[in-house]
């Protein structure tokens, strides 16, 4: 089975009902604990609180439009708006049913396979662009955030089992891993791509490394036709997509600055900004779809500091949730039969 019929399998119901039934359980579990009615008394409705609610559901949109900017742009302007979309929605969906740490990279290549106009050597050149320049976005925000923010305002003083030491080893240690991973594919993509898939290649010599050693040819292989690809694009094609990268991630974050300024105090916008950094970290490592579970426990420790009690906390977690991770389930549940039937017909139109 070709590449492009491998992505109905991807997308099997098997696949989808766990994801959806451990982020129901976990939604539910996060809003109900401790459930006390008289909490939300405390919030002080005003025009203000709803134009930040309001906010806080354009900053969705306004992140898949710049990431579908971004697809467009690195696709040299072959994949229309309404297509780019579409394929965002469901490299979204397909990371809200994935741990954290494999996300949507997969998926993403067989959904670029199926578009007439691009082949797979530039769909595999367009994931690991992606993937270079949100890295990229991360690896210039930390620093940029450090100047403004002290890590003591950042940093809990503990979540739960971890302390606050525990909490920034980790950060350091991740960050560090992500610095060397933009450091690498920066090199791959625009300087000695051939010496970074065999330098890469060398390391699958190890012997519990050994299994992985076909992908990691086929990633190096990828990565050499991507840097064909890419090494005539001119400063003002990267800067335009590096551009829609950043206010895509932007507009990710801000979502809980919103929904934090409108029920609780959240004054604190860069600090807030900082802690947001510190926990994406962290939810790169859950075995959950979706990070689920973790990633309500982490804005739990992160941000109760920030509203007047535990319950508001619990329904801001939930909230952010409902806005950032459950429109992707349901949207490419109901878009998935529709994209693909479209993109059947375009493929077969494109072989006559």
């Amino acid at each position: 089975m070709s590449k492009s019929g491998n992505i109905a399998e991807y997308f099997t119901g098997r696949k989808l009902v766990i994801p959806i039934l451990i982020g129901l359980a976990t939604a539910a579990y996060f809003f109900l604990q401790d459930f006390d009615v008289q909490a939300y008394q405390s919030i002080n409705w005003t025009a203000a609180t709803s134009l930040w609610l309001l906010a806080a559901v354009l900053s969705v949109f306004t992140r898949l439009l710049c990431y579908a900017y971004r697809l467009i742009v690195l696709s040299n302007y072959e994949i229309s708006w309404r297509r780019a979309i579409q394929i965002i929605i469901l490299w979204e969906f397909s990371s809200a049913i994935s741990p954290g740490i494999v996300g949507g990279t997969a998926a993403a290549l067989l959904l670029l396979a199926r578009e007439k106009n691009i082949d797979t050597g530039k769909g595999s050149a367009i994931v690991l662009a992606t993937s270079f320049l949100d890295v990229l976005f991360y690896v210039f925000a930390v620093p940029l955030m450090a100047l403004w923010v002290a890590r003591a305002d950042v940093i809990p003083h503990s979540i739960g089992y971890l302390t606050e030491g525990t909490i920034w080893q980790y950060f350091v240690t991740i960050y560090s891993i992500f610095l060397g991973w933009a450091i690498l594919l920066g090199f791959g993509l625009f300087f000695k791509p051939k010496g970074i898939a065999q330098f890469v290649l060398f390391f699958t010599k190890i012997r519990f490394l050994t299994r992985f050693r076909g992908k990691v040819k086929k990633w190096g292989d990828n990565l050499i036709l991507a840097a064909e690809a890419f090494r005539k694009e001119s400063f003002w094609h990267w800067f335009k997509a590096f551009s829609g990268t950043s206010f895509a991630w932007i507009s990710r974050f801000i979502l809980v600055n919103c929904l934090i300024l409108a029920l609780g105090n959240g004054v604190e916008i860069a600090e807030i900004f900082a802690k947001q950094l510190v926990m994406w970290a962290a939810l790169m490592i859950p075995a959950t779809p979706g990070a689920a579970g973790m990633a309500e426990w982490l804005f739990s420790g992160f941000m109760n500091e920030y509203f007047a009690n535990a319950q508001l906390t619990n329904t801001t977690a939930f909230l952010w949730r409902l806005l950032s991770y459950w429109p992707y389930l349901f949207a490419g549940l109901l878009m998935f039969p529709l994209w693909y039937r479209a993109t059947a017909k375009s493929k077969k139109l494109q072989v006559r």
